[in-house]
């Protein structure tokens, strides 16, 4: 014992003075002596006692030799102590002291030591055997029980890769694959081991980032991004790249993925007071249901899409275009085939089951990826869509290396034998179809979302959802045409509201339509197939979209975030360069009707007058001849004019609810679930600048919540609101404070109380909700103070409408929401008219020919 405390003191008062030499041969010196020690001390560590007292000196050693190795690496060449560190192999001393201790300062102070000799660059090092040995031997051996000695090991394994990427010559020192003789002596057959065995022994390096790569934190992103970078190496290596495709790569990294997805469960839903609910969503009778408030996925979900997301990062990465093929084949077979589907196919639509789950996650994996290949397996796949990949891989098995060869062969073989059921049944298509005629409303909107995503990220799926009709492209229709279509849409916005501030709320929603349109046209020119981009016609018998209109028939009683993932669809399809707005939108040009002109002169050539008339002449057409959205959406209209025409102050009711859902960002008196929104939850945002067009944006977790049908605050100062519920005129303020004040709260209770009543949707018996037709309701309500509707939370307990009823106040929002739709529509459809050219100056004689027809 007194000869560990004779060492112990002798190595403090060393520590205590400076380890740095005034000349590079006394910096080694003391270098070599402090590994000496290290030697000493690992020979003389098999004695049971002064274990401790060991392990501290063993420690301090390190250190000093981390420090001279740290100052050395930033000063200027030569460096002999880090030659000599290679030389002298003392990284295998490091590793075993370190893994013999147990000790974690140890272990971080033998990281330090190794990260310092992967970063030098010296040679001997991180292209030596022993080095990647002694390496290996202390990430799989440590005791990683805290999570930064994890990070620090791992960040280990992520400095080997890159060092690898950068010089690829030094991977034989990691990597030393079997030769074709050793396999088959391994396998004891006559022909070589086949694609998806395990081989540890040939890239440890390999495995122990495999290993780590689900992980979270710092160690799933050192092993990630480590791992990418040796899968990059492959296509510099044709050895890496053959034993990528015969080891179990890909097997590990579907089945992995296929096992974060099992440990999903069901939706969940925040249910406590304090969650937060959009602006919009609050002012509605669903503002306590569950759909009001976005799905808790939990940590599980992010563990899946950090995976997913690493498989994207794989295969963009990768350049060998075998090794990405091996990657989509497992994928396909592993997950596809073997899980998503069966999981797609096998919810359930019940009561708490399922199914809204599983379309959830879909659309959170269609929102997250980019990467063409993987959406198009995907999609190719869940939709049964008609494939190339099968053709091409005839063609290509000629070029197929061996390994490749093998591993197709016994991936193929795999997923008969599994004998799974074949989207060519029942595919996506059908799934949406039942998923927008379920009785669950959290079914119908994880089906609306999914369709969103579908044809706003994915558009060349677009046909594949919303069937068109073959070789029908759309007409182009005059100038004319588009200016009458578009007066009747707004002529339906201006019935349900005369907005002073008209004008600048279209030209807001111009600017959004031509943004997207914009991106659209990006998205068309990476098109693979040029003919696939001529806008065809909608089936007017196709299921999904019959579907679509028989929810948009419900508006009024429809879930507000249901209406607006409704909303969000039909502009999705209105914005698809794929699809025209011919017959579902707008009137099939083959159906308008010009008045007869002539258009002849002297020399028989038209004359420019008669040219400049045609091309402004507005038509006119059948009412049987009426698109089918259209008629759906002049019914709601209609339906809103009956309810102003019964109701003495119903404009007023509208605008004052438009003016409530546009004010800024505050939190909503007198609701008891909800306290602060803040702006990023909420369906309400800022007051755009002028001149800046909104950007739509599809949020992963909200879906239409956050970004979409955002009611915008185009509220102008030159509105009166002499008359609204919702502000007090000065005209009938009372002199003493305490009886206006009296009054105030009065008139607030009525208000809540007339909005929190059921309203009689039935257009043929329309009355005032408290069933008082005479004009002494709309008194009262004069008097509301400036935040009385702001209380007009509806209360389940004491409200709640019966199925397919609404009360006041949510009707009134769905009516602002209709408007802004609208709007929203028209905007659309006069970009369209400009960027897809689908209006113009028409030849002399075509609306002639039309109107022969």
């Amino acid at each position: 014992m007194d000869f560990w405390s004779r060492i112990i003191g002798g190595s403090r008062s060393l520590s205590t003075k400076s380890p740095r030499a005034a000349s590079p041969t006394e910096r080694l010196t003391a270098f070599k002596r402090t590994c000496n020690t290290l030697q000493q001390i690992w020979r003389s560590n098999n004695s049971p006692t002064g274990e401790q007292a060991a392990t501290v000196h063993a420690r301090s050693c390190i250190e000093r030799l981390n420090s001279v190795l740290s100052d050395e690496s930033r000063g200027p060449a030569p460096h002999p102590c880090l030659a000599y560190a290679a030389s002298s192999q003392i990284f295998v001393t490091v590793t075993k002291l370190a893994l013999s201790s147990y000790d974690e300062a140890m272990l971080r102070s033998a990281t330090v030591f190794f990260n310092t000799l992967i970063d030098s660059e010296v040679d001997g090092v991180v292209d030596n055997r022993l080095f990647a040995r002694a390496l290996v031997d202390l990430v799989r051996r440590a005791d990683k029980q805290s999570e930064d000695i994890e990070g620090r090991l791992v960040e280990l394994l992520f400095g080997v890769s890159n060092n690898i990427r950068l010089q690829p010559t030094i991977l034989p020192a990691w990597f030393a694959p079997r030769s074709d003789d050793q396999d088959i002596e391994a396998s004891g057959a006559n022909e070589i081991e086949f694609a998806g065995t395990m081989r540890k022994d040939d890239f440890p390096l390999f495995y122990l980032l495999v290993e780590y790569v689900h992980h979270a934190g710092r160690a799933g992103d050192f092993a990630r991004t480590g791992l990418l970078y040796l899968i990059e190496t492959a296509s510099r290596s044709k050895d890496l790249e053959r034993w990528l495709i015969e080891s179990d790569l890909a097997t590990l990294m579907a089945t992995g993925l296929g096992a974060l997805y099992s440990q999903l469960g069901n939706l969940s839903y925040g249910s406590d007071g304090e969650s937060e609910i959009p602006h919009i969503i609050a002012h509605s009778d669903h503002a306590r249901q569950e759909t009001a408030l976005p799905p808790m996925l939990g940590v599980s979900m992010d563990s899946f899409m950090a995976y997913l997301l690493f498989w994207q990062d794989t295969i963009d990465h990768c350049k060998s275009a075998e090794v990405v093929a091996t990657l989509l084949d497992h994928f396909q077979v592993l997950f596809l085939e073997q899980l998503l589907y069966p999981s797609l196919l096998e919810s359930s639509d019940v009561e708490g089951g399922s199914t809204a789950a599983v379309l959830t996650y879909l659309y959170r994996i269609l929102a997250s990826i980019d990467q063409e290949d993987l959406v198009h397996r995907i999609l190719h796949f869940l939709l049964a869509s008609p494939s190339d990949l099968d053709t091409q891989t005839v063609k290509k098995t000629k070029n197929m290396s061996a390994s490749r060869r093998k591993s197709l062969d016994v991936l193929t073989a795999f997923s008969e034998e599994a004998a799974r059921p074949s989207p060519s049944l029942f595919n996506l298509r059908d799934l949406t179809l039942l998923g927008l005629r379920s009785s669950n409303r959290q079914t119908v909107l994880a089906t609306l979302r999914l369709l969103s995503v579908v044809l706003q990220r994915h558009p060349s799926f677009a046909r594949s959802l919303i069937r068109t009709i073959s070789g029908h492209p759309a007409m182009q229709r005059n100038v004319g045409a588009l200016n009458a279509e578009l007066g009747k849409l707004l002529s339906m916005a201006t019935a349900i509201m005369n907005e002073p501030t008209l004008d600048e709320s279209f030209g807001n929603y111009l600017k959004d339509a031509s943004w997207i349109l914009e991106s659209r046209r990006c998205i068309s020119t990476s098109e693979k197939n040029p003919t696939e981009i001529v806008a065809l016609e909608i089936r007017q018998d196709d299921p999904i979209v019959r579907e679509l209109l028989n929810c948009l028939e419900a508006f009024f009683t429809n879930s507000v975030i249901v209406n607006l993932a409704l909303t969000e669809v039909l502009m999705s399809i209105a914005s698809s360069h794929l699809v025209a707005l011919d017959g579902w939108l707008l009137v099939d040009p083959t159906k308008y009707k010009y008045a007869k002109s002539s258009h002849s002169s002297e020399d028989g050539l038209p004359d420019i007058l008669e040219q400049i008339h045609a091309i402004y002449e507005e038509p006119t057409w059948s009412p049987d001849d009426t698109p089918t959205l259209t008629a759906v959406l002049s019914r709601l209209v209609a339906q809103v004019q009956n309810w102003r025409n019964t109701i003495e102050d119903f404009d007023i009711l509208v605008a004052a609810r438009r003016d409530l859902l546009h004010e800024e960002d505050e939190p909503v008196p007198g609701s008891s679930h909800q306290n602060t929104v803040p702006s990023s939850a909420r369906g309400s945002v800022d007051r755009p600048s002028p001149g800046t067009p909104r950007t739509p944006q599809l949020n992963a977790d909200q879906g239409t919540l956050r970004g979409r049908r955002d009611i915008q605050n185009f509220a102008s100062p030159q509105r009166s609101l002499i008359g609204s519920p919702l502000r007090e005129p000065a005209s009938i303020r009372s002199p003493s404070p305490r009886g206006s004040s009296m009054a105030r709260s009065a008139a607030a209770d009525e208000l809540r109380k007339r909005l929190a009543t059921p309203f009689p949707l039935d257009s043929q018996s329309q009355s005032e909700p408290n069933g008082n037709t005479d004009s002494t309701t709309s008194a009262p309500t004069a008097e509301a103070p400036a935040d009385a509707e702001d209380e007009a939370i509806i209360d389940d307990e004491e409200q709640k409408p019966e199925q397919g009823s609404a009360t006041l106040g949510h009707v009134l929002t769905n009516v602002v929401v209709l408007y802004e739709f609208l709007l929203e529509i028209s905007a659309m459809v006069q970009a369209r008219g400009t960027l897809f050219e689908e209006a113009g100056f028409l030849e002399i004689g075509i609306p002639a020919q039309a109107n022969a027809e």
